[in-house]
């Protein structure tokens, strides 16, 4: 049995029908085609065998004859109203698979902002981790300095004292030499105040920038998604008024 040689526009029409009806993507949805279209071009007397590479290059060629404006190829013999069919399928099968690949480059870049937007939380979380870490640290560190210098200052007042009362000048209270300490602790105090502010405006100026990021991410999702049902809501109508 030779090979088929869609002899006439009506083969080209069946052709047109199955896959603007089928939609085929994968192999096994063009070996449904074929077997279908088989059946319905053999005769009692001549059997016909189609191949699914067979109906898929087909569709190819008129396709390509299509998107060349080649009505002499396309049209070949049969009534006009039947090359205006072949034609009008062609035309919603060249705009379902512009479509469909419009829609699988936003389905690729849409995983590739999810895995940029996760890596960006991931250092997010490691940045804020090491903030925690660094703040513990310098807590610690604080801790222990005050206790350091709780000592040094008690060892200083000491001295102070005892140092005074064994010359002539009015003798320095041990009152006295805490005002001085605990004027030195009060502007120490004042200092790890403000640094305590700048902290939390630098937390909420992050905080701010993260939610703003998650709601343009969410209005564009949203976009998307508008345009993705507005696209396929037009393949359909199309498919249905065909029928």
């Amino acid at each position: 049995m030779g090979p088929f040689r869609w002899p006439s526009t009506e083969n080209d029409i069946a052709l047109a029908r199955e896959v603007a009806a089928s939609r085929p993507e994968k192999p096994n949805d063009w070996d449904g085609i074929a077997t279908r279209l088989s059946e319905h071009f053999s005769t009692d007397g001549k059997p016909v065998e189609l191949k699914a590479r067979g109906c898929r290059e087909r569709m190819d060629r008129l396709l390509s004859k299509y998107k060349q404006e080649d009505a002499k190829s396309l049209k070949r013999s049969g009534a006009e109203e039947d090359y205006n069919e072949l034609k009008q399928l062609l035309e919603d099968i060249s705009t379902f698979r512009r479509d469909m690949m419009v829609l699988k480059d936003k389905e690729k870049e849409e995983k590739r902002n999810q895995a940029e937007n996760g890596k960006r939380k991931a250092e997010m979380m490691r940045r804020a981790v090491m903030e925690r870490r660094r703040e513990t640290y310098d807590d610690n560190q604080d801790s222990i300095h005050s206790s350091e210098e709780e000592s040094e200052d008690e060892e200083l007042i000491k001295k102070m004292v005892r140092k005074d009362s064994k010359s002539n000048r009015p003798r320095l209270t041990k009152l006295t030499a805490m005002e001085m300490l605990a004027n030195k602790y009060e502007k120490k105090a004042e200092l790890k105040e403000k640094e305590l502010e700048i902290r939390k405006m630098e937390l909420e100026l992050n905080t701010k920038k993260h939610e703003s990021e998650v709601q343009e991410r969410q209005r564009r999702l949203e976009v998307e998604l508008e345009e993705r049902r507005a696209m396929l809501g037009l393949v359909l109508s199309r498919s249905n008024m065909q029928h």
